[in-house]
Parts: structure tokens; C-alpha cells; sequence
């Protein structure tokens, strides 16, 4: 009966010998992880803040391009899983493959030409789960009235 207890000692032994090791392996590997998530979350809000910049571009390279305007683009930087959205909504008007329709007759360009844009940033660093990071900002353009004339 003695043996059947120390038996059952050793074998609680190793168990809480393990969970013990379980537990500091796990403990000492969060700040690796933190300091990962926390390079990425900084360089994804980089890259909103730069792509706030080429929102704009885009948009003016449209209209040099013959498009009045643009309901969407989206492209994969700096790698094939990260994604940026931009999504153009027009306060006066709706718009439609390039053109603009149902324009407000009663819209005063130089006051309600506001562009908002949407800006989507979606960066995926693994593929396990809960390791991936998505900012959204929206921005709010005022176009010049000649912006406006073909």
C-alpha cells in the first residue's frame, strides 16, 4: 500500500513539475509576442498615415486621367496579405464607372465638394488566429471649386 502512495506522489509530482514549466515557458514568451504585435500595430498605423497622403494622389491622378471619379480601390503593400482599401463617397453627387450622376442641382461646390474617404488598412501576419490587425480612419477632403470642371 506504501508503494501505491509514493507511486501516486511521483506521478502528481510530474504533473505539477510540468504545468510548472508549462506556465514559465508561457509567462516568458509574452514579451517576444508583445513586442511583435506592437511592431506591427506601429508600422500598420504608419502606414495609414502615409496612405492618407496617397489617397489624395490617386484621386488626382484620376481626374488627370479623364475620371471624374472613384468609388474604390484597394491593393495588397507591402505584402500579398496586407490589404488598403480607399472608398470615395461625394456629398452631392453619386458615382458611377468614373462619372458622376444624380449631381444636386442645389450644391454649392466651393462649400459641399467635401470628399470623404475611407481608409482601410488589414495586415495579416500569420495565419494563426488573432494575429492580424485592421485600422480604419476616415478622411475628409474639400476639393476647390475648378477641381470640379472638366
Amino acid at each position: 500500500m506504501k508503494k501505491a502512495y509514493v507511486l501516486l506522489g511521483v506521478v502528481f509530482l510530474t504533473l505539477f513539475v510540468g504545468f510548472s514549466i508549462s506556465v514559465g515557458l508561457n509567462i516568458s514568451s509574452y514579451t517576444p509576442r508583445f513586442l511583435k504585435d506592437s511592431y506591427a500595430y506601429t508600422q500598420a498605423k504608419i502606414l495609414r498615415t502615409n496612405t492618407k497622403e496617397l489617397a489624395k494622389y490617386v484621386l488626382f491622378q484620376a481626374k488627370k486621367e479623364g475620371f471624374e471619379c472613384l468609388n474604390s480601390i484597394s491593393f495588397s503593400y507591402p505584402n500579398v496579405k496586407d490589404k488598403i482599401k480607399f472608398e470615395y463617397f461625394y456629398a452631392f453627387a453619386e458615382c458611377q464607372n468614373g462619372r458622376l450622376i444624380n449631381i444636386n442641382s442645389d450644391a454649392n461646390l466651393s462649400k459641399d465638394g467635401v470628399i470623404i474617404v475611407n481608409i482601410s488598412v488589414f495586415s495579416k501576419l500569420n495565419e494563426g488566429v488573432n494575429e492580424e490587425i485592421f485600422i480604419n480612419e476616415k478622411l475628409r477632403l474639400v476639393a476647390k471649386e475648378n477641381f470640379w470642371t472638366p
